[in-house]
């Protein structure tokens, strides 16, 4: 990286995932790459979904080799060696100051010590505390995530609720421990949708992947809710995992259905098709959902649930429920529903107010953490 100013803070980010947080990733690459006060790199593995995404990046770009299917991850673990050996000379020719890994990867663990022991503070970003209900975490997985809770200098988080609960879990002292925000991630597309006319449908997207901590079958009820009422509604459901009993209830619901992982184009031109965004959520940590949601510019109903609180703004990006049932939830849709005003306001404060939520302030905040906190 020749020509840096030698006031900027040289800072890398790792992440080896295959998927599910690229955009997250490449957001963070970009708005760091753009700061004229960083000098930043990334290490992102080959086998990321999005890796010509990241290649375009040039020479910021430090690509590793991980592995392309959950097997993999133990019988391809001769390559953790030659991970280390990457990192080390990358490390040798551009000096970093701190190494910020955006999602702890199984073989974090095994590569932390060569970060540390090269003098770079290693800083971890946690995005859960724990497994989920119905998210199936091995033991094996848990024992790797806490060793890098263990190795990491500091951890930052996405929410305060995990921030507390990791904190209470006392597996890191609270002086280790900084709840930062989860940004808003761009798909690419910005909804500019009036709110529903009179006489026609209010469209409701359930989006992500279907797990069972996401509610589903309560994003039903409160449709059939709705429906009960007499207010039109049209449904959408669009993403992986294990509809079951839900299955039935979508096809005779007439509810449009994407049961499969989809591709970032198809997000871009899912969004702008619907009013608002439903997070019917029995527990959670934070949501990628809200923030693909506000990052088109669209509101949010949600269930008022662990750090989702934090994100959704009642009146201000989207309304909440009052409980996580399903007549609150119906509810906070008719709310929306019933008052034009309120949603073209959200709408336009999904504008106005981009930057407390940005990628340029996440990463800000990010590396003065990282530098400073603890």
């Amino acid at each position: 990286m020749g020509g840096v100013r030698s006031e900027q803070v040289r800072v890398m980010f790792l992440y080896w995932g295959r998927r599910g947080l690229s955009r997250f990733a490449l957001g963070v690459a970009r708005a760091a790459l753009e700061s004229k006060s960083l000098s930043a790199s990334i290490s992102v593995s080959r086998q990321n979904e999005s890796f010509p995404a990241f290649e375009d990046l040039g020479e910021a770009v430090v690509p590793v080799d991980t592995f392309s299917s959950n097997l993999g991850a133990l019988l391809q673990t001769w390559r953790i060696p030659l991970i280390r050996r990457r990192l080390m000379r990358h490390i040798a020719e551009h000096r970093p100051r701190v190494a910020v890994e955006l999602m702890p990867h199984v073989w974090s663990s095994f590569v932390a010590p060569v970060i540390k022991g090269a003098g770079v503070r290693y800083v971890a970003i946690i995005h859960d505390a724990s497994a989920h209900p119905g998210d199936y975490r091995s033991a094996l997985v848990e024992w790797l995530t806490r060793r890098t809770l263990f190795q990491a200098d500091l951890i930052l988080t996405l929410s305060g609720t995990v921030a507390s609960r990791i904190e209470t879990s006392g597996l890191v002292p609270h002086n280790k421990i900084y709840p930062l925000f989860h940004p808003d991630l761009d798909f690419g597309c910005r909804c500019a949708l009036d709110p529903p006319q009179p006489g026609e449908p209010m469209r409701l997207a359930f989006f992500g992947r279907i797990m069972p901590y996401k509610g589903l079958p309560l994003f039903l009820d409160m449709a059939d809710e709705l429906r009960g009422q007499g207010i039109a509604v049209e449904v959408g459901v669009f993403g992986e995992g294990d509809l079951g009993a839900s299955r039935a209830r979508l096809k005779a619901m007439g509810a449009e259905v994407i049961n499969r992982w989809l591709t970032e184009a198809e997000i871009g031109t899912l969004l702008p098709r619907f009013h608002a965004i439903v997070l019917s959520h029995i527990e959670a940590s934070q949501s990628g959902v809200a923030a693909v949601a506000f990052g088109a510019g669209l509101p949010v109903i949600a269930t008022p649930v662990g750090g989702i609180i934090e994100q959704v703004q009642d009146g201000i990006t989207g309304v909440l429920a009052a409980r996580a049932d399903a007549t609150a939830l119906a509810e906070a849709a008719k709310r929306l529903r019933s008052d034009p005003g309120l949603y073209r306001q959200i709408c336009q404060n999904l504008v106005t107010l981009n930057r407390e939520r940005s990628m340029t302030r996440f990463v800000e905040e990010c590396v003065s953490h990282a530098l400073l906190a603890g």
